[in-house]
């Protein structure tokens, strides 16, 4: 039964939202190892062109580690959909603005709350929140990418 709240009675645009958003994360991470494929070189020409092919397969690996991320922390909004926790702050337990999840649907604080925990830890630091910090397996669509 999907979550409810007083912006979005039915739930049925907070599902639509995720859905969305993971199909599009699915799709990124299909396209960034499709070029990371593309963009090892076989047969190097000389010492610049092995660094230029690393760079970027790097740079691909680093921006699927991100998408994945993002996969990580929407499946765990599927997971707060479920256990009707979706929609409420991890930290206060108000309610989450419609307006804030349809930005960022897999948010799981509010605005205050997100800004409090971000001035507590150094830049850079901690970009999966603390819920979808629990093991998690891929999805079989990552695998099927993977083996294309």
């Amino acid at each position: 039964m999907p979550r409810t709240t007083s912006n979005d009675p039915s739930g049925e645009n907070l599902v639509g939202i995720l859905d969305k958003a993971r199909e599009a994360a699915l799709d990124r991470i299909r396209v960034l190892r499709e070029q990371e494929g593309t963009d090892a070189v076989a047969i190097p020409g000389d010492g610049l062109d092995v660094a230029h092919s690393l760079e970027e397969v790097e740079m691909d690996a680093g921006l699927i580690e991100r998408c994945e991320a993002r996969l990580l922390a929407i499946d765990d909004a599927f997971s707060r959909l479920k256990g009707g926790r979706y929609g409420i702050c991890e930290k206060c337990k108000q309610e989450i603005p419609i307006r804030r999840l349809k930005a960022i649907p897999f948010a799981a604080y509010c605005i205050d709350c997100q800004r409090k925990r971000n001035e507590r830890r150094p830049p850079g630091e901690g970009d999966i929140d603390e819920p979808s910090r629990n093991v998690w397996t891929p999805p079989e669509e990552m695998d099927e990418a993977a083996d294309d």
